[in-house]
């Protein structure tokens, strides 16, 4: 963002620079150069904030910023790999809940999507919303031929908003990597854009109610997961109509238990949707909190509210699942080469080392019964692993950790005794049996061979244009040696000291020879071969002092 822009937004900077000043970080306005922004305000905290933590300092700042910082802080407590533990665990109490928009702009902002007027479009719609949270609100309605349906409504200007913070954020991000040496470790560029993917899927309601349908279309023959339908002609990026389900929240545990709910069926039935949704569909509800799990009856539950998914390729679900067979099976060599397959893994890493805190998960939790291991618990050490080795997740593998540690407190409310490695354990076992039956065989070698053929298909020209580059004198090799500069310096200093001995000895034997051919002294009469003999012995001498003073010898 160039200067211009950054005036042209000035009031959301200024705002953005006192909130943090106000929550003790006004040296981060500083040290980005942007004081211009604080002009006329005090740079001293409250007190109450020098009483609290940095992390949540960090949590009230995110929160009093709105929407794009609460939504950026929610995606951050996911990331235990690249943020320490005390503030990943403080962001995850952001909560995205505010008061609901007036009922006049819900009608404007519908009549401008749809084109009519309410009336037209619907029998009836409660102004009252069942929902609201930072980006849109949920209302009831009836349609004309008394279908019962929920409307999504977007809050009016909320895009506009977002994408000034989104410039705001990568004007920060490119200051950060300007001004700090932060960016040796991340970059946080790269890191705004992924976030703003994100943010604006989550803003087109038209995306989300993609998202549905494929929901729908992979739990069609599954009668105990219900996917509302999408009412495609009453949807627009800012509206959203779909089915209304009636049901029991999730969290409402006293309710289900008067409507004789079996708890532990339900648990059972969600746990393995989401080990479906995983590891055969790569394709999974990427927020499976109470509010958005409803249960209808004793063995079916309703998901709702798909703005935030996960999608796993062909080759991270084989990695997922080779971890999740190697922790079922208590190896530890192949729950490390997994977890190592699954990053980017820095060069210079401690395999020992990390091996070493491997095993030690191994004896906290791979030599108790099933049942008492919690798989969000062991998703969430790999994560503070990734961070400690830097070692950088994808972002996929870290909202799979954020599903099981949700999931597995819910489980934990509705059935203690249920366990998710347990209801993992013959899912691992399916995957092994089907990665060694003929067809996953015959497909993994046609891949390989039609990879494989277009490596060798390539190779010819690959070759010929190589061959023409160096007849045409443009090939050029560089080698590289990544030395430290200490290392050289005591290199040079062995080879200056092994020289100068070397000089030295030939110095002392040529005087030696000299004196021994010489009756007497032959320039001026002067004993010059007497004195250069006294004064290659101090030379020597000092030569030797250096060496012991160095204690290598």
């Amino acid at each position: 963002m160039r200067l211009q822009k950054r005036y042209k937004h000035f009031h959301r900077y200024r705002e953005i620079a006192q909130t943090l000043t106000k929550h003790g970080f006004g040296y981060l306005i500083k040290q980005l150069g942007l004081k211009e922004f604080l002009k006329g305000w005090r740079t001293g905290g409250s007190e109450e904030g020098h009483q609290l933590s940095t992390a949540e300092r960090i949590r009230l700042v995110l929160e009093e910023l709105g929407t794009t910082f609460i939504k950026l802080g929610q995606i951050l407590s996911t990331r235990p790999d690249l943020i320490p533990k005390e503030i990943t665990d403080e962001l995850s109490k952001l909560q995205d809940q505010v008061p609901p928009f007036p009922f006049s702009e819900v009608r404007k902002q519908i009549e401008t999507e749809l084109g009519d007027t309410l009336e037209n479009l619907f029998k009836e719609i409660d102004p009252i919303p069942l929902a609201a949270a930072s980006i849109g609100q949920v209302h009831r309605a009836t349609l004309l031929d008394g279908k019962k349906m929920v409307v999504k409504v977007q809050r009016p200007d909320i895009e506009e908003n977002i994408k000034i913070d989104l410039e705001i954020l990568f004007d920060i991000a490119r200051l950060v990597e300007k001004h700090t040496e932060w960016s040796q470790f991340f970059n946080f560029k790269e890191a705004v854009l992924e976030y703003e993917d994100i943010l604006l899927n989550e803003l087109d309601y038209l995306v989300e109610g993609q998202n549905i349908d494929v929901f729908q279309k992979n739990f069609k023959d599954q009668e105990e997961v219900c996917i509302p339908e999408v009412h495609w002609d009453y949807t627009t990026r800012r509206v959203l109509t779909m089915e209304y389900i009636e049901g029991i929240k999730l969290d409402n545990v006293q309710k289900l238990s008067e409507k004789g709910v079996d708890t532990k069926k339900i648990a059972q039935v969600l746990s393995k949707s989401v080990f479906k949704q995983m590891l055969y569909h790569g394709f999974f509800h990427g927020d499976p909190h109470p509010g958005n799990i409803l249960v209808i009856d004793n063995n079916t539950i309703a998901l709702l509210d798909f703005g935030i998914v996960g999608m796993i390729d062909e080759e991270m679900k084989e990695q997922f699942s080779n971890l999740l067979i190697a922790q079922v099976n208590k190896n530890t060599e192949a729950v490390m080469r997994s977890f190592l397959t699954l990053g980017i893994t820095p060069p210079d890493i401690n395999r020992r080392e990390l091996k070493q805190d491997i095993e030690r998960m191994r004896y906290k939790y791979y030599d108790r019964p099933l049942d008492k291991i919690k798989v969000g618990d062991t998703m969430k050490e790999f994560m503070e692993l990734a961070y400690k080795y830097k070692i950088l997740l994808p972002a996929e593998f870290t909202l799979m950790g954020k599903t099981f540690v949700i999931l597995e407190g819910q489980i934990t409310r509705l059935s203690p005794e249920t366990s998710l490695m347990e209801i993992a354990e013959p899912f691992g076992r399916e995957l092994i049996k089907e990665r060694f039956s003929f067809g996953y065989l015959r497909k993994t070698l046609s891949k390989n061979v039609h990879e494989y053929g277009q490596i060798l298909g390539a190779l010819p020209k690959q070759i010929v244009d190589l061959v023409e580059i160096m007849e045409r004198g443009q090939f050029k090799a560089t080698l590289k040696h990544d030395y430290d500069e200490k290392i050289l310096i005591k290199i040079s200093h062995m080879v200056n000291r092994l020289a100068f001995s070397i000089v030295l000895a030939s110095l002392i034997i040529g005087l030696s020879y000299l004196i021994q051919i010489t009756e007497q002294s032959i320039i001026w009469k002067l004993p010059v071969a007497e004195i250069g003999f006294l004064i290659a012995g101090a030379m020597g001498f000092g030569l030797l002092i250096s060496i012991i003073r160095s204690g290598r010898f």
